[in-house]
């Protein structure tokens, strides 16, 4: 039961305290652009879980073998990017196979696999020195922290749209990067970290 504990305080830490998408701005120019089509929600935040998840457990059990374990920066990101790449190729190989699905499908299948919110993943979970369960909480966390992303600059772009008094040169893409910086100032708030230091 321990086990179930430690992952969900993991989960928690990444949606709420350390959001990657707000606090490293990992996925944040796919977060916004998303925001726009609220019925893709769901599977695609899916879809950033199960790679963040399967990643981050494949790599952490590479990190065992002591010659990847004692290797530099540089290997243990070119590894983490390779283990990406032959996750996705499996996964879509699967699916091709079996459901058949159209190219739309792919494209937003290769987005969220290849985002960079997946990829920061393993790399945070080595350095952070999570277990197996912490590593498939932050997987976890990654994308629910994505949905609630999502539907905080899904409110914030109606209320934008609805937003008469907001001047015509910061309508539109301008008006949503202060919005988007203002929601990344709040989360690093919470993190209780400094800006300046």
């Amino acid at each position: 039961m321990i086990w179930f504990f430690s992952m969900l305080r993991a989960a928690l830490y990444t949606i709420f305290i350390q959001n990657l998408v707000f606090n490293g701005g990992y996925g944040s120019s796919e977060a916004i652009r998303m925001s726009a089509k609220p019925q893709r929600f769901l599977p695609f935040s899916m879809m950033i879980a199960f790679f963040s998840t399967v990643t981050a457990l494949v790599c952490r059990t590479l990190d065992n073998f002591k010659e990847i374990k004692q290797s530099g920066s540089a290997v243990h990101a070119a590894l983490y990017c390779a283990v990406l790449i032959s996750i996705y190729l499996f996964v879509a190989l699967i699916l091709k196979l079996v459901l058949d699905p159209d190219k739309k499908f792919f494209s937003t299948l290769g987005i969220a696999a290849l985002n960079t919110l997946v990829f920061a993943v393993p790399l945070i979970n080595r350095n952070a020195g999570y277990s197996y369960t912490e590593s498939i909480g932050v997987g976890v966390g990654s994308g629910i922290a994505f949905i609630l992303a999502l539907l905080l600059i899904n409110v914030g772009l109606k209320r934008l749209e609805a937003n008469n008094d907001i001047p015509p040169l910061f309508r539109g893409t301008p008006a949503m990067f202060l919005y988007v910086a203002m929601l990344s100032l709040a989360f690093n708030g919470f993190s209780g970290s400094s800006l300046f230091t």
